[in-house]
């Protein structure tokens, strides 16, 4: 892991980003946010698909006839997404802001924020600032969905990982490391892509942050959301100790 400086998260990896991830099942995410939307009685038409990344989850959603707008603070992340949607004629709006200090106006009916991109807000209050941002831009009633890993997880070193000798076009090898006092997750990654006699290594730093239950809902209690619901990954049952996602659901009064 030695070698010159890593970039900024998800800065380099950005292009490959869909390659990475390849085998991450975003349409039954999907599926299981409008489950989640529909046990509510809700029928959302205006989403925002908040930390969009490169728009997989705000792609699935548009096909099923909802208005959406990505946002992600990460330009190249942005810019992938902005590219696919045009290259998928669907039309997916993109910007770039920080989810801590959206500029909306009222207007969306659901926000979406999945694959634990609230752990990167690494500061309990910017954390805070994103639920009042994200209940500012929603209309009464009004749906946010969010997925964050548990501290479970980053205990058991879950994204220490590698795909290393299995003949990949892009090649990764991750080493993380978990600071309980902190309760921040340091991911060193390292990249290789190749491209017939071409080669390209970069690397980048990620960092998480795992926050508790209690925590989470009493921040959204605070920004004016009821939580309807903390349940295990892709389940209709609470967490356990064992989990290692959590999906949030909580809405916005009348």
């Amino acid at each position: 892991m030695e070698g010159r400086e890593a970039a900024p998260q998800f800065t380099l990896v950005a292009p490959y980003y869909d390659i990475l991830m390849r085998n991450v099942p975003y349409r039954r995410w999907t599926d299981y946010v409008q489950e989640l939307v529909r046990r509510l009685g809700h029928r959302p038409r205006h989403v925002l698909d908040l930390a969009c990344g490169t728009g997989r989850v705000g792609f699935n959603l548009a096909r099923h006839g909802c208005r959406v707008v990505g946002t992600d603070i990460c330009f190249p992340m942005a810019r992938v997404a902005a590219t696919r949607a045009a290259a998928r004629e669907l039309h997916v709006p993109v910007c770039v802001q920080d989810a801590s200090a959206l500029g909306f106006q009222r207007h969306f009916d659901l926000v979406v924020c999945l694959y634990d991109s609230l752990n990167y807000i690494l500061e309990p209050e910017r954390l805070r600032n994103c639920f009042r941002s994200v209940a500012a831009c929603l209309q009464p009633r009004g749906v946010f969905i969010f997925d964050l890993n548990t501290e479970r997880a980053f205990r058991k070193n879950f994204f220490t990982q590698n795909n290393l000798g299995q003949g990949a076009r892009l090649t990764y090898d991750w080493r993380s490391s978990y600071d309980r006092h902190t309760k921040i997750c340091t991911v060193h990654m390292h990249f290789v892509w190749r491209d017939g006699d071409c080669e390209r290594t970069f690397r980048e730093v990620h960092r998480q942050r795992a926050y508790g239950s209690r925590e989470v809902t009493a921040g959204l209690r605070a920004a004016g959301f009821e939580v309807t619901g903390v349940y295990d990954a892709l389940k209709f049952k609470r967490p356990t100790w064992r989990s290692t996602r959590a999906y949030y659901v909580a809405r916005l009064p009348a």
